[in-house]
């Protein structure tokens, strides 16, 4: 019997912290997307659904349901551009970078418990594998910034 494809198992590992993620931030009231979303606002300051639907590689009407259900929840909020009174701006609200940092919190026990079975050293190389794969694919300027994909250099914690 032939041992599982290499990409068989990480898409294994994907789904399944995925379901844990999800399951983290359930109690929350939002999703791995969402908190995605919320985390590129607050990095990178506010955006139009435009720029976060290229951002994320999605279509707007994708984006702009998850902005509505975030808003609904006085998580985000729009308002117009200054430059463009057109372009609505999404933005965290005070309760949006409260839920923020709460999901956040959880996201970082799940990593620390999911990595936990690899040492620091492991670890390192892991991540250093993942960034090298990241970037044989080619990545979005977006994953650039998010994981600052400089050789030999892992910055994003967790």
């Amino acid at each position: 019997m032939l041992p599982p494809r290499t990409l068989y198992l990480v898409k294994q590992l994907q789904y399944k912290t995925y379901v844990r993620l999800e399951d983290a931030l359930r109690p929350l009231g939002i999703t791995s997307a969402q908190f995605r979303i919320m985390n590129t606002l607050e990095d990178h300051g506010k955006r139009s659904s435009a720029e976060l639907s290229r951002m994320f590689g999605v279509k707007p009407q994708t984006m702009i349901k998850q902005i509505a259900i975030l808003e609904n929840r006085d998580l985000v909020t729009r308002t117009a551009a200054p430059e463009n009174k057109r372009v609505l701006e999404v933005d965290l609200t005070k309760e949006g970078k409260r839920v923020l940092a709460k999901a956040t919190a959880r996201a970082v026990e799940l990593d620390n418990s999911v990595m936990s079975a690899l040492d620091p050293k492991e670890l390192e190389a892991f991540r250093g594998t993942i960034l090298t794969l990241l970037q044989s694919l080619g990545h979005t300027e977006h994953e650039a910034e998010e994981y600052e994909l400089v050789p030999g250099q892992l910055n994003k914690p967790g």
